[in-house]
């Protein structure tokens, strides 16, 4: 069990770091962006697979990472049209959160300590809330709403199957490397996106990849014990490392009640957390 809240750690540290080039290069294309991780994806999913004697390209792994780039592809999509990079973020989690834990609790009929897991469900969702000042419209919000949905439950048809993971992990990033290019295909010779080339940025955003391979890695160490509804939202958490690089490296949200509201929001997340990491008994 212990390597289980390890894992979400993991996960936590290395989904909440990855996304660090769109900071410190803000003119590179997020499409762009997503086209050079997966690079870093396949270059860490080939090491791992042959050292590991786990390559395949099992269809289970496959549809997951097509679902994946999916999520992917409408979370960028909300970022340009909602025009709130930060409010992108905290609705796509909260969604996330709800949605894995709902499928693990309803779906799988996995056990949960109710008086722990639904406050603890509650905290997580309304520390994120305070995250943002804006308001939620589902009109206006469907993307971002979409892909946290999305990214809840992708991992849905793995967990109905009885593949170890380390056999899902190579097939999973080849399916993210071929739909992240085919999906940039289609909407750069349709003129829908700009493509941004950045040498110290791909360079970087190629060693994201690397460690998403990382953070994945500790996700199924969570899933493993801790289950759907309890070890899938832990990993989720990874925004408040995220919100950390911001304010301490980038110096994002520089005023005194900027800051005051993060921590208060963070703190109650992190109650948040506890109580749902507690909840599993």
């Amino acid at each position: 069990m212990g390597n289980s809240y390890l894992g979400a750690l993991l996960g936590v540290i290395a989904f909440g770091t990855y996304m660090a080039p769109l900071k410190k290069w803000p003119l590179f294309s997020s499409w762009t962006f997503l086209l050079v991780l997966s690079w870093g994806v396949f270059i860490s999913a080939n090491v791992v697979g042959i050292a590991t004697n786990t390559v395949n390209f099992g269809f289970v792994g496959l549809l997951c990472g097509l679902i994946w780039v999916a999520g992917g592809a409408l979370c960028f999509w909300a970022v340009q049209e909602e025009n709130d990079l930060a409010g992108t973020g905290v609705r796509a989690m909260a969604v996330s959160i709800l949605t894995s834990f709902l499928i693990g609790v309803l779906f799988f009929k996995e056990s949960s300590l109710f008086y722990y897991s639904v406050p603890a469900i509650i905290g997580i969702l309304l520390g994120l809330s305070l995250l943002v000042s804006r308001g939620l419209s589902f009109l206006k919000n469907w993307r971002s709403l979409g892909a946290g949905a999305i990214f809840g439950g992708y991992l849905v048809p793995y967990q109905m199957s009885d593949i170890n993971y380390m056999d899902f992990i190579y097939p999973f990033s080849i399916g993210i490397f071929i739909a992240s290019h085919a999906l940039i295909f289609v909407l750069y010779k349709n003129k829908l996106v700009q493509m941004t080339w950045s040498k110290p940025a791909m360079t970087a955003t190629i060693g994201a990849g690397a460690l998403w391979m990382i953070g994945t890695h500790g996700c199924f160490w969570a899933l493993d014990g801790l289950g759907y509804a309890v070890g899938y939202p832990l990993t989720q958490l990874n925004l408040l490392v995220n919100l950390m690089w911001g304010v301490l490296i980038f110096k994002e949200y520089p005023t005194a009640n900027e800051r005051l509201r993060i921590g208060f929001a963070s703190s109650i997340i992190l109650i948040g957390a506890l109580f749902l990491a507690i909840s599993k008994g």
